[in-house]
């Protein structure tokens, strides 16, 4: 399998990866996604969160991470890349590739100013044109190169962003919920297990989700699985059974009892495509 992908025209994107079932469904690509915006806008969606990305924009979705594009302008452009994570590492520094990873999760969309956007574009070129020699016998080593230098220079920006924002100790309590949530929803959906790893009561803990958020934490732990869910069904080969034992339900009949009170279709309706043609 090819291990990047670059496109200088997001409809040659479109074409290739099937663009459409990302617009309709969320889904996990399992490459990294950057898109630099050179007009318009486009409005995603990742993890539940919306972002907008705009002209002069760089937009980065990780590899691990379900998104879904939901609008686009009628004029929007952009270039995009893919690649595997392992374009993503810094061989000898795990400590700066996990900063960098940490700092995209966080904030995907970073606005670059008119130098360092010059220096995205020139870096984006380089690429693309080094990417359409014919046997080159470093040509992985040359891509990965260039882009540990692409995303060396945008999170330049992130990093200096998030150092200038000082937390609350009840964001700081957000932060810690939706961490553990990312990596434990599969196997963990109370409440209580979540606040007993911060050291709070379930009531405080609960309050404090809310006032944060606007959502409750439980709204919080079952919208991450329904998400999860959708993206297996969606953008894997796994049986629903597999997908039931993988999201730790008792048996295939609870999952898709759940699934249906959150999405009003049942797992092999919502795979089917029902959801999509009731809307």
């Amino acid at each position: 399998m090819k291990s990047f992908f670059i496109f200088d025209d997001i409809s040659t994107f479109v074409t290739d990866f099937q663009f459409a079932t990302i617009i309709h469904y969320p889904i996990r690509l399992g490459l990294v996604v950057a898109f630099i915006c050179k007009k318009g806008f486009a409005k995603v969606q990742i993890e539940m969160k919306t972002y907008t990305v705009e002209q002069d924009m760089v937009l980065v979705i990780l590899a691990e991470q379900i998104f879904e594009f939901i609008e686009f302008s009628p004029d929007f452009e952009a270039s995009c890349i893919l690649l595997e994570s392992k374009f993503f590492d810094v061989q000898n520094d795990f400590k700066i590739a996990l900063n960098l990873e940490r700092h995209f999760f966080k904030q995907p969309c970073v606005y670059l100013p008119q130098k360092e956007r010059e220096e995205v574009i020139t870096i984006f070129n380089l690429i693309k044109n080094k990417i359409e020699e014919k046997n080159n016998l470093f040509l992985e080593e040359i891509v990965q190169t260039y882009i540990r230098v692409l995303f060396y220079l945008t999170s330049h920006f992130l990093i200096k962003s998030h150092d200038r924002t000082i937390k609350t100790r009840k964001e700081e309590i957000f932060e810690t919920f939706i961490t553990l949530l990312q990596k434990n929803f599969h196997q963990k959906r109370s409440v209580s297990w979540y606040a007993e790893k911060v050291f709070l009561t379930s009531k405080y803990f609960s309050t404090v989700i809310y006032e944060i958020s606007g959502k409750h934490a439980s709204d919080w732990i079952k919208d991450y699985v329904i998400l999860e869910a959708k993206a297996l069904l969606n953008s894997s080969s796994l049986t629903i059974q597999q997908i039931s034992d993988k999201l730790n339900f008792s048996n295939p009949s609870h999952f898709g009892s759940y699934f249906k009170r959150f999405t009003g279709t049942s797992p092999r309706g919502y795979r089917n495509g029902e959801q999509l043609k009731n809307t």
